[in-house]
């Protein structure tokens, strides 16, 4: 759908109605869209943006950028005054641009005439998302539930115009052309979220810290990010809540951590770990096993490392997650662990134990505000399947929350396909917890950059379409993924942009979206990339048999090779049917899928070189600093540069693909004995694994400390060790005797 609007009004009314009739971005509850009209008048002359607090008119802009002065949660009325400001702000930086005509006015009275946008906040303690727009007169009236509501209306009003959000900072930018009239509502909207426990991502890495990333979150209405120094402030008018922890209790509950007394928690405390099925503990497996949380000692430790942490560390914090050990052992053994249920009941008597010191810290004032206890059912800490018991009492009263992590799902099918095996397990599990979801409420947790993808250029545009509205059926209502990119997005910015709409409002018009999506972010090239992009989400299908973390996967398997003369055959997945030669040949064709793709975007680009070749060059000034140089290197050029940055994922991808399919071929040829495809096979290994160590792929983190890593492409197949291993292999005499079938005789000629 092209939504650069022309300055007639005749075009602009043909778009309206274009828009009422393809796509909307908001549905009511699973109503039908809304409607748009253009304001009533003639064009406009001066737009008055209304921000209800007195000396608006001068203080505006001072009051945008006053979050660092502000304390959020006690300084309601100047927190409500700084985001419904930063939101007159944005209105106006936009409404500039597309009313060039209009003179936009900040003021705090409500005008009795003329075209206005009124901001009004219902709540100003709460940071509510919902809000409300409605026309009246020649003006439009946008009242948010709380702070954020506020700001998400002003950008929802903009949406209106044309503006879009597609990836953080200027580039990422959408903008209308210009016209003369305000695009409005044709009757009062409702707009509230489907996922309304949550929608944001994981940040696991310390230096994840990006404001041009925040702001695009807000802009897309995504609202959980986690506590960052510098960015504090900005989330915070921003209508952003804080999320903490993790997989924590490895590091309070190392064996070797000294305690206050000179002993390790081990020499004193070794019945606080999980007792293995042998009844015996040993330090050595004593992370290997969940912790045994019927010590009610343990209890009061934990929860006091807790309290100590939110008092400092943490004091930010709105949300806490509690996850175990992250080691896919089982758990305690002991009869007294064993009575109180199944290990989701254990977690949540654990968690409740917690929630009470907690509540008691609170009451004593020991803490100033509370947070929400999160806790994960997922397969590494044994809890994937939910409580058979009721929810605790407590954790109910406190609105604490789990989020449940599939970590490898299957992607081919849809999460709720109970034909996939795979997803099947999965599903029945989420159910387990759904179940209680009205005691403990439920947020799912994606993959769609797990670790093990390593920023390959996945596409999951129709796993998100269909299985987000399937979870919110099943009754979750907050979604979180890992682990999210801040750079470097290339194709992967249709998957950020669904994740956040669809987590907004599961019944947008998917195939709308899409297609909008294209028609802005490539122009020209929009049919071309469409294309690009179902040949590319085609051939990454099997990506969880590929490259997740399940014992059989391609990855998997490989990792766990000495690289010698294999003595059993290599045993993939049931998607692979469990035969190598099933995924050599899967491998195949998505590597024939990428190279249609590849032609595609060499297309593309070729044809957008030769479109600015005719046109005559813009007068270039020598740029005097810094900003002016960025500004002019992204003038003209933002096809150019989004096709290149597609090209060179694409290319990191099927380098990935190929290397991955060589060594399945090359493994296959060494256990059948098969010397000439080996040789074949382990030539482009050495190619492919030379070709990848010439180029970088950014951006990483060091972990668990602040710091940034920029690997190159063959360390992020995690490849490279066996590789070494196999050069190994293919240097012991034996093996090449064995492999190639030649005595010495032969191989000294």
């Amino acid at each position: 759908m092209d939504m650069h609007f022309k300055c007639s009004e005749s075009a602009v009314t043909a778009l309206i109605n274009r828009c009422n009739r393809e796509f909307s971005i908001n549905r009511l509850s699973g109503e039908r869209g809304y409607e748009m009209i253009l304001n009533k008048g003639d064009e406009v002359k001066q737009i008055d943006i209304v921000v209800p607090f007195t000396g608006a008119a001068q203080l505006a802009e001072l009051w945008a950028e006053d979050e660092q002065q502000i304390d959020f949660y006690n300084g309601h009325d100047e927190a409500a005054r700084c985001t419904t400001a930063f939101a007159a702000i944005e209105l106006k930086r936009c409404l500039s641009h597309t009313l060039p005509s209009a003179v936009c006015r900040i003021v705090e009275q409500q005008p009795d005439a003329g075209c206005f946008v009124s901001l009004r906040i219902e709540d100003r303690v709460q940071a509510g998302e919902a809000f409300t727009m409605e026309g009246v007169g020649e003006g439009v009236i946008i009242t948010g539930k709380g702070r954020a509501g506020v700001l998400y209306g002003a950008y929802e009003l903009l949406r209106m115009q044309g503006w879009r959000w597609y990836a953080p900072g200027n580039s990422g930018e959408i903008a209308p052309q210009p016209g003369s009239r305000l695009v409005m509502p044709a009757a009062k909207l409702l707009c509230q979220a489907s996922m309304d426990l949550g929608r944001g991502f994981d940040f696991e890495y310390k230096s994840m810290e990006s404001a041009s990333f925040f702001l695009w979150m807000a802009r897309n209405r995504l609202n959980i990010a986690t506590y960052r120094f510098e960015t504090a402030a900005f989330c915070r008018k921003l209508g952003m809540s804080f999320k903490v922890g993790g997989h924590i209790f490895e590091q309070l509950l190392d064996p070797d951590r000294p305690l206050p007394g000179g002993s390790t928690v081990w020499d004193s405390h070794p019945e606080w770990y999980g007792m293995p099925e042998n009844g015996i503990r040993t330090k050595e497996s004593a992370l290997r096993i969940q912790f045994c949380v019927s010590q009610p000692d343990l209890i009061d430790f934990l929860g006091a490392e807790l309290v100590l942490r939110l008092q400092g560390v943490w004091q930010h914090a709105d949300r806490v997650d509690l996850w175990g050990f992250d080691t896919w052992g089982h758990s305690c053994m002991c009869a007294n662990c064993q009575r109180i249920g199944n290990s989701a009941d254990r977690l949540l008597y654990f968690v409740s134990g917690v929630r009470d010191i907690i509540n008691r810290a609170l009451a004593e004032g020991a803490l100033s505000h509370d947070v929400k206890l999160i806790v994960c059912g997922y397969e590494g800490t044994d809890t994937l399947t939910g409580p058979v018991r009721p929810v605790p009492e407590n954790v109910t009263a406190a609105g604490d929350l789990i989020v449940y992590y599939p970590i490898n799902r299957c992607y081919e099918h849809g999460f709720a396909d109970a034909n996939c095996s795979t997803n099947a397990r999965y599903h029945e599990a989420l159910q387990s917890w759904c179940n209680h979801k009205e005691s403990l409420p439920v947020i799912i947790g994606e993959y769609y950059n797990v670790s093990k993808f390593e920023d390959l250029p996945l596409l999951f545009t129709t796993r998100l379409a269909q299985d987000l509205p399937s979870y919110y059926r099943m009754g979750t209502r907050g979604m979180t993924y890992m682990h999210v990119p801040l750079v470097n997005w290339g194709m992967r910015t249709l998957t950020q942009l669904m994740y956040a709409q669809l987590s907004w409002d599961v019944n947008t018009d998917v195939a709308a979206f899409v297609r909008e999506y294209h028609a802005n972010w490539y122009g020209p090239h929009a049919e071309r990339m469409s294309s690009a992009y179902e040949k590319i989400e085609q051939a990454w299908l099997l990506i969880a048999d590929w490259r997740s973390w399940k014992k059989d996967s391609i990855l998997s398997l490989l990792l766990a090779w000495d690289g010698a003369q294999p003595v059993q055959p290599l045993a993939p997945g049931d998607h692979f049917q469990h035969q190598a030669v099933v995924a050599i040949q899967s491998g195949h064709r998505s590597l024939g899928l990428f190279e249609q793709a590849a032609e595609l975007i060499e297309q593309a680009l070729a044809a957008d070189k030769s479109a600015a070749a005719q046109q005559r060059p813009a007068q270039w000034k020598v740029a005097l600093n810094p900003v002016e140089a960025r500004r002019q290197a992204l003038d003209g050029l933002r096809y150019e540069l989004r096709l290149g940055e597609d090209r060179r994922l694409l290319r990191y991808g099927v380098d990935t693909l190929r290397l991955l399919v060589a060594f399945v071929t090359y493994y296959n040829a060494l256990y059948k004995k098969d010397a000439a495809q080996a040789d074949i096979s382990w030539q482009t290994i050495e190619q492919t694994a030379e070709r990848m160590d010439s180029y970088f792929l950014p951006l990483g983190y060091e972990q668990p400390g602040a710091g940034f890593e920029s690997k190159d492409a063959l360390t992020r197949t995690q490849l490279r060790e066996l590789i070494r291993r196999c050069r190994s292999g293919r240097a012991d005499a034996t093996i090449i005797r064995e492999t190639t079938g030649l005595n010495k005789e032969s191989e000294v000629l």
